[in-house]
């Protein structure tokens, strides 16, 4: 690739030199400086041959459809919306356009990316609830969301959320499940990534963002009473399978608030990978940490203030994992530690079935 192909495809793109900076160092862990891109484009610098390869992946990205990745579980308190945000800023800060849908009445990531300023695109008719229930147009409600991150002016788009999203469930009409990928469908030409933040239940709002996606991620805080509610969500997923969504796949369980200190969130994750086994991958573990929490008081997202932290860089792994359709990362079992007592037992009862 010369520098006259370089700089068409990034205008093409609409990106900055300092944009596609700091979206190629990510993509390739570098630290390129502006500088060498402005050597590359006047062709005083060869192009390294993975940067070319980097740039045509980015622009054959453009012609696909968005892929749409649900967060849900029907438990709230799991990391859900946490992990909905630095999901987005992941795919964002490796160069896709990526669009985070809140669906939650709640509107607990609406809150956290808006503040005040959501209230005011309710009371413009800008929500998910116009575009869902008042036949609002979907464009229209769109709206740029979070600061940019560093180096860069691109961020990611949302669609906000209102407590009055709740009147959805009460809906009755024909069809209405599929009302969410219908509006979707409308903008998924002008993302890469579409992330819906389900609500924390298993009603009809779930189900409308279970029928829109492509794939499903199920946060589940590594606590006995939230593992063993993936058991109910995933034969809801089963039946939107069979009866709405046969294209749905599930990506993965993603243990989160992960401590490998406590013997009890051992005991969860051996608990969960022996349990889903076949059915589902156990993705790496999100380690319990206050960058979180400092995050969200200061109103940010912890990639974006902290994107080299062990807690937080998970998500960076997995977004690279879905993009570029390589192994995703998984959580693995400390194999030199004492497992859990319920895993030893279970062993021993195993060995004795074995002997018989």
């Amino acid at each position: 690739m010369d520098g006259h192909a370089f700089r068409l495809i990034r205008e093409d793109l609409k990106w900055s030199q300092a944009d596609l900076r700091g979206i190629l160092n990510t993509r390739l862990k570098r630290a390129y400086d502006k500088s060498r891109l402005s050597r590359w484009e006047n062709d005083r610098e060869a192009i390294p041959i993975e940067v070319g390869k980097e740039m045509e992946a980015l622009q054959s990205q453009r012609s696909r459809k968005a892929r749409v990745i649900a967060l849900a579980n029907q438990k709230g308190g799991v990391g859900k919306t946490t992990s909905a945000l630095n999901f987005a800023v992941a795919f964002t800060k490796a160069g896709y356009r990526t669009l985070l849908v809140d669906i939650d009445p709640q509107a607990s990531a609406t809150d956290w990316l808006m503040g005040p300023n959501g209230l005011d695109l309710y009371r413009a008719g800008r929500t998910i609830y116009h575009a869902l229930l008042r036949n609002g147009l979907i464009e229209q409600c769109i709206v740029r969301a979070a600061e940019p991150f560093e180096g860069s002016t691109r961020s990611f788009d949302l669609l906000t959320s209102h407590i009055d999203l709740a009147e959805a469930d009460g809906r009755r009409e024909p069809g209405f499940e599929h009302s969410l990928k219908e509006s979707l469908d409308t903008v998924a030409g002008d993302y890469d990534y579409i992330i819906v933040d389900a609500p924390p239940n298993l009603g009809l709002l779930t189900y409308m963002a279970l029928v829109a996606a492509d794939t499903v991620i199920v946060p589940v805080q590594t606590e006995p009473p939230d593992a063993m509610g993936v058991a109910l969500l995933f034969q809801t997923i089963q039946k939107i399978q069979r009866r709405l969504n046969p294209g749905l796949r599930i990506t993965g369980i993603l243990p989160t608030r992960y401590n490998p200190r406590q013997s009890v969130d051992r005991e969860v994750l051996h608990s969960l990978i022996r349990s889903t086994s076949g059915v589902a991958s156990v993705l790496e573990p999100v380690h319990d940490s206050p960058i979180f929490g400092n995050a969200a008081w200061s109103g940010a997202i912890a990639l974006d203030v902290s994107p080299k932290a062990k807690a937080v860089s998970v998500y960076t792994r997995i977004a690279q994992a879905i993009a570029t359709g390589s192994p995703l990362p998984i959580a693995l079992l400390d194999l030199d530690a004492d497992p859990p007592e319920e895993v030893k037992k279970s062993s021993s009862k195993s060995r004795g079935e074995a002997a018989r």
